[in-house]
């Protein structure tokens, strides 16, 4: 019994444990298909943006989906947990998205919205949905929950509430009304001056209010005319159903005016709405209307006058002509009364004809007429047109812009007096000036002169033995050479010098716009080697002989020996006797000792010429250093000397006077510094290339701002000396050019463009002697300058006169409010060094610390200042400043 039982036992064993293999393998297909399944639902989630995890609240086991991890910035293998999590979300949101957590574990679902605070720095937005269910298997709680990135959504609806903020206000701030209606003409949008303007009561203008009934309102009080309300009402909704554009004037009972513009509202070519304006135009209304009434009388009156006239507005379009101005121009009338015709359009119409003479580029003639145009200053002058006639055009600006013009055909009056002018002013033999008209001409040049700032030189001729030459071969062979003399002159004179012939064989020439004493000398040479050539004149016996005479000319200058034209021509005849008595064939100044000094200087222009062509120039260099502990060396100024043959060497102002008389002299001369500096800088780099950078420092002349094209001038002579060394898009880098005031008042447009120009090419720019000259805060604002060079004659007396220390603070921080830096120079003890540093200067330079050195000894003072062997000057300033501050 008890083996059949022991069988019996193993049977059910063996059954139970069958089953329980079968159950325990189709549990794991199970777990197997589902863990399948959920890693395929998990991608396609991740796929779709949506990041996902689950919690199982019974095991408390968590996981996180791989959009999960990316979405909130959690690397790969960063352990999941719900405190990880939350880390990476904004701190702000951490504590209301744990509670929802919570709340939504118990109640079965929830949702919130939270940002995270991603590694790049950005904020995304989020929202979170959480459900709660039991898994089927097991009957576990578990917690499943997806996170969606709308980013995108909360930023487009934070810019559309902006937008909308921004319109709202815009619409408000109208200066005239505004309705919008949608295509059921009910009123969506409005401001307060559309009811204010239309009379309508607030209450009335409410969202959603029908047309009809903001239209019944005025029609009940009778603003449509005498008809039935309801059939006005009618009328307006059919006319705003047609949903057309409209732009009219309607004047309403109480005397406004208005300016009714309305349009159609179109989206996907379909009317989804009508805006419409409402602007009060009464006062310009009844402007125009008086304008209109003005203009009548004005065309009658324009009309009635012989002169041609003209008015342009502020834009320049004609206003006004008359019918005189057609015959005065010879302008054709469809010109004129073409829309919108402006005097541009005039100008270029008389340029293409030649009325201006001829021109090979329209538009660049037309550009300078326009920008003297609207100067809209006064003026009045006389024109000749290329048919002769003689206009007299004077025009005044207006108030308002733009200006009237007056065209006076005058050409029978000034042809009438031209001649009786001409009969009266000029010599009947030679055709020049005569005595009487000499005097006049003569005061007008020294007025023009004076007011170019200019001398003006009087040369008196007188030929030289002519009376024998007159009285040997008679008056005819006389006058034949007065003529030909008088042709030589004219020959070798600018149109816009004066000749003249005062009587018997003297002349006198009177040259313009010259720039020095030795202009005059050049002009007086070359008239003593055309008037010593031959003249062929009649002989008695009618052939034709050489006669050979000289001039002795004298010379007196306006404005330093006289003041009125008699004395000028007085004073010049006594310096041509002076020249006569000494033998003739020659030229005189009116004294020997102005005579000596203008030869000097024209000595002393052509040893400069010469010492510039043979490279016998040479350039010292003077330190720069940085006004802050040990003083560290910033560059070196470039200061030009000349060496004279006895062992002297000549500063700049022994000779730079003359050098700037002459733009070709004082051209080559800021050549030959830049190419020195080029070559200077190379023998540098070669023999020192561990020298810090360091920048040099080169002075301008004023007188080459004179000539367009510094900047470019200055980079050929860089490039030139380099031989191609320099780099191509800053060939200037490290050259500082220190111009001086007198640059900024001279052309002050000009000097803006160069410097700029020369800051684009690498080049730094400094006003050196600041304060002594045209100094001006809106040079200083407006100019592209980099550091201010306070002159040696505030630094002098700086820590002793109170003024001086005054103007240097106030320079200071004048400067470091512009963003410009300061450089002292002349600074040459402890004590000014010290008042400096307490005001805050920048740098400094001066015999105390160096004085200027030739090239050769740079390298051993940059090796001194290395060493800090410079510093004896600092260490004493140092001193001095405690001491000041003790006492």
């Amino acid at each position: 019994m008890t083996t059949w039982l022991g069988i019996v036992g193993w049977i059910l064993a063996l059954v139970f444990g069958a089953g329980w293999w079968r159950a325990h393998r189709c549990h794991r297909r199970m777990r197997a298909l589902f863990e399948a399944e959920q890693r395929w639902f998990a991608g396609l989630l991740d796929r779709l943006g949506i990041a996902y995890w689950c919690r199982n609240l019974d095991t408390q086991a968590l996981w996180w989906s791989d959009g999960f991890r990316r979405m909130h910035g959690v690397a790969p293998d960063e352990p999941v947990s719900r405190d990880r999590a939350l880390r990476h979300l904004v701190p702000e949101d951490r504590t209301r998205v744990n509670m929802v957590l919570e709340t939504a574990y118990v109640q079965g679902t929830g949702e919130t919205s939270y940002r995270i605070q991603q590694p790049d720095g950005r904020i995304t937005h989020h929202i979170l949905r959480i459900a709660v269910s039991r898994e089927p298997a097991s009957g576990q709680r578990v917690a499943y929950g997806i996170s969606l990135d709308i980013t995108d959504r909360v930023e487009l609806e934070n810019a559309l509430r902006e937008r909308t903020a921004y319109l709202e206000a815009i619409v408000a701030h109208l200066p005239m009304g505004l309705s919008v209606f949608d295509c059921d003409l009910k009123l969506r949008v409005w401001n307060a001056e559309f009811g204010r303007i239309l009379e309508l009561p607030s209450q009335l203008l409410t969202e959603g209010r029908d047309f009809d009934e903001l239209i019944r309102l005025p029609a009940q009080r009778g603003e449509y005319g005498d008809v039935d309300v309801e059939e006005a009402v009618a009328q307006r909704r059919a006319l705003a159903l047609r949903f057309e554009p409209h732009r009219l004037e309607r004047t309403r009972p109480n005397g406004r005016t208005h300016l009714v513009i309305g349009e159609p509202i179109l989206h996907n070519g379909q009317v989804v709405g009508f805006v419409s304006t409402y602007t009060d135009i009464t006062e310009q209304k009844q402007e125009r209307e008086r304008l209109e009434r003005a203009l009548d009388v004005l065309r009658t009156l324009l009309d009635n006058i012989p002169v041609g006239i003209t008015m342009i507005d502020a834009e320049l379009r004609l206003q006004v002509w008359n019918e005189r101005l057609l015959h005065v121009l010879d302008l054709p009338r469809e010109l004129l009364e073409r829309p919108g015709v402006t005097l541009l359009d005039i100008l270029r119409y008389n340029i293409e004809r030649g009325e201006y003479g001829p021109s090979d580029d329209v538009d660049a003639t037309l550009d300078a007429m326009r920008e003297r145009v609207l100067r809209f200053e006064p003026h009045d002058f006389e024109r000749v047109r290329p048919n002769g006639r003689v206009l007299h055009v004077r025009g005044q600006p207006l108030a308002t812009g733009g200006f009237v013009t007056i065209y006076e055909d005058v050409t029978q009056q000034r042809a009438a007096q031209a001649e009786i002018e001409r009969q009266a002013r000029t010599d009947a033999l030679t055709g020049l000036l005569n005595r009487h008209a000499l005097p006049p001409v003569l005061e007008q040049t020294m007025a023009a002169a004076e007011r170019d700032g200019r001398p003006l030189a009087v040369l008196f001729i007188d030929l030289d033995r002519f009376k024998a030459v007159n009285n040997a071969m008679g008056h005819e062979a006389g006058d034949a050479v007065l003529v030909e003399a008088a042709q030589r002159l004219r020959e070798r004179l600018r149109g816009s010098d004066i000749v003249a012939r005062i009587g018997g064989d003297e002349f006198v020439v009177a040259l313009t716009g010259i720039q020095e004493e030795a202009d005059a000398a050049r002009v007086a040479l070359q008239l003593v080697e055309g008037l010593s050539q031959p003249f062929a004149v009649p002989g008695r016996q009618g052939e034709a002989a050489p006669v050979y005479l000289t001039p002795s000319i004298g010379i007196a200058l306006f404005p330093r020996d006289a003041h009125q034209p008699t004395e000028l021509l007085r004073l010049a005849d006594i310096a041509m006797y002076h020249a006569k008595g000494e033998g003739g064939a020659g030229w005189r100044f009116y004294t020997p000792a102005m005579n000596e000094r203008v030869l000097r200087r024209i000595e002393l222009e052509a040893r400069l010429r010469d010492a510039i062509a043979q490279d016998r120039l040479v350039l010292y260099y003077q330190s720069i250093h940085a006004l802050t502990e040990g003083l560290p060396l910033l560059g070196f100024e470039a200061l030009l000397r000349w060496p004279q043959a006895d062992g002297d060497i000549l500063p700049p102002a022994a000779f730079m006077p003359v050098a700037e008389q002459s733009a070709e002299l004082i051209e080559a001369l800021g050549r030959w510094v830049c190419g020195a500096v080029v070559h200077q800088r190379r023998r540098w780099q070669a023999q020192h290339p561990d020298w810090p950078p360091l920048t040099v420092s080169i002075n301008l002349s004023a007188r080459q701002f004179d000539r367009e094209g510094l900047a470019e001038r200055v980079r050929d002579a860089f490039a030139t000396a380099a031989d191609g060394d320099t780099p191509a898009t800053l060939p200037l880098l490290g050259i500082e050019f220190e111009i001086t005031e007198s640059v900024m008042v001279r052309d002050p447009l000009r000097a803006e463009a160069e410097l700029s120009r020369l800051r684009e090419l690498g080049a730094h720019i400094a006003i050196d002697d600041f304060g002594t000259g045209y100094s001006s805060l809106a040079y200083l604002k407006h100019l592209p300058i980099d550091r201010l060079k306070i002159d040696r004659a505030f630094v002098h007396d700086l820590a002793r006169d109170a003024d001086d220390a005054a103007i240097v603070s106030a320079a200071v921080e004048l400067a470091h409010r512009l963003g410009r830096s300061v450089v002292a120079e002349g600074v040459e003890d402890a004590q000014q060094l010290a008042a400096l540093h307490t005001i805050g200067c920048d740098a400094v330079q001066g015999f105390g610390l160096a004085r200027p050195m030739p090239a050769h000894q740079v390298g051993a003072y940059v090796q001194r200042v290395a060493r800090g062997e410079h510093l004896s000057l600092w260490h004493a300033a140092r001193q001095a400043a405690g001491a000041i501050a003790v006492t």
